[in-house]
């Protein structure tokens, strides 16, 4: 029998002096229904292990084209029929598929290839490093040490996890959103300037530099190490001369009226900063600028896993001082009560954008 399966009660059986009373055989079978449950959300942590270990071992890597379970087995030294269980374990999470081939053979499916390749700037290390900070927020979650958490800990993690590389790809899909934005677009093209506010390692602003020629931008970055790999970045690109990093929080900038645009990083800014920070980025604005912002992510369907993994990233999000994922609806009333005029929610192909404009006194 299976431990995912509750032991049958027959309400037939005959009463012994050795038999449970009903009560206490229900509560067998809840007991065993809850480990089962348990089982089953081991099996997520187990794959995270089984990758991250995949990873260091050269699996991943080797995994790029077609190569043997002996291959394989040879790289870590590890038994042959171990490496064959690992297979077989990364067959049925689809994380590697049959090349085809004779002898059996193995390489990446199609995502875990593009993700390995990291040509997007996205990577399977990188991943994998932020599941294991999530992990980390989720363990202290209950912790009573009093020690705070430090945003320094996992800002560069964090970072690297939402750091696309300014590529054709990634131009394409920010400039989808810009199509539903033609003012904020005229004023791209027009030179800007744009302050970028929370630009970790500067996904979103490395992108819409190099494909606005004229822009000019200043990054707003208070993690000393990610501003470093903004900077290391921006030179790759080729546009350091047409951005200002400074390394500062946001709340302290004391620019007035000069950038004609301004895209804040909301999600990433903890509760306590939020007021101080628009109004700093309305001061900053020039009379008529525009302030953008993203709704981070969809809302949540209403299954069960949707519920779950929702209720999982409040509370990761909590651990880190931060709100939960905050809603278009909620962020246009947040910025109409900072001061902003002319609000608006705006659908896009990646998502909703909320616009705003500072007035003209």
């Amino acid at each position: 029998m299976s431990d995912n399966e509750p032991i049958p009660v027959s309400p037939d059986s005959p009463d012994s002096p050795d038999s449970p009373d009903p009560q206490s055989l229900e509560a067998l079978q809840a007991a065993l229904g809850a480990r089962a449950r348990l089982r089953q959300w081991a099996e997520s942590a187990h794959l995270l292990d089984l990758l991250r270990a995949a990873s260091a071992e050269g699996w991943l890597e080797a995994l790029a084209r077609p190569v043997t379970v002996e291959d394989l087995a040879a790289l870590g030294g590890v038994p042959a029929e171990r490496a064959r269980r690992t297979v077989e374990v990364l067959l049925a999470a689809d994380v590697i598929r049959e090349a085809g081939t004779t002898p059996p053979a193995y390489t990446l499916t199609g995502d875990f290839a593009a993700l390995q390749a990291g040509a997007s700037g996205l990577g399977t290390d990188i991943a994998l490093d932020a599941v294991a900070a999530s992990r980390d927020r989720v363990r202290t979650a209950l912790s009573t040490s009093g020690t705070p958490y430090d945003w320094r800990e996992d800002a560069l993690v964090v970072a690297r996890d939402w750091g696309m590389l300014p590529t054709d790809a990634s131009r394409a899909l920010f400039g989808m959103a810009y199509a539903e934005l033609p003012d904020y677009h005229e004023r791209l093209t027009a030179g800007g300037p744009l302050l970028d506010v929370g630009s970790g390692i500067g996904g979103a602003l490395l992108s819409t530099l190099t494909a606005y020629p004229a822009l000019h931008a200043v990054a707003v970055e208070r993690a000393a190490d990610v501003a470093e790999e903004l900077r290391d970045r921006a030179e790759a690109a080729d546009v350091a001369s047409r951005l200002d990093i400074r390394r500062t929080d946001a709340r302290h900038l004391d620019d007035e009226a000069a950038y004609t645009v301004c895209y804040w990083a909301q999600a990433f800014f903890p509760h306590d900063a939020r007021a101080d920070t628009l109004a700093a980025i309305r001061r900053a604005l020039t009379p008529d600028g525009l302030l953008l912002a993203q709704e981070l992510a969809p809302p949540p369907d209403d299954s069960p896993s949707a519920r779950l993994s929702a209720a999982l990233d409040a509370l990761v999000a909590d651990g880190r001082g931060i709100p939960p994922v905050v809603r278009a609806e909620s962020l246009a009333e947040e910025f109409r009560t900072a001061g902003f005029t002319d609000v608006k929610v705006i659908p896009t192909p990646v998502g909703r954008l909320v616009l705003a404009r500072r007035d003209t006194h």
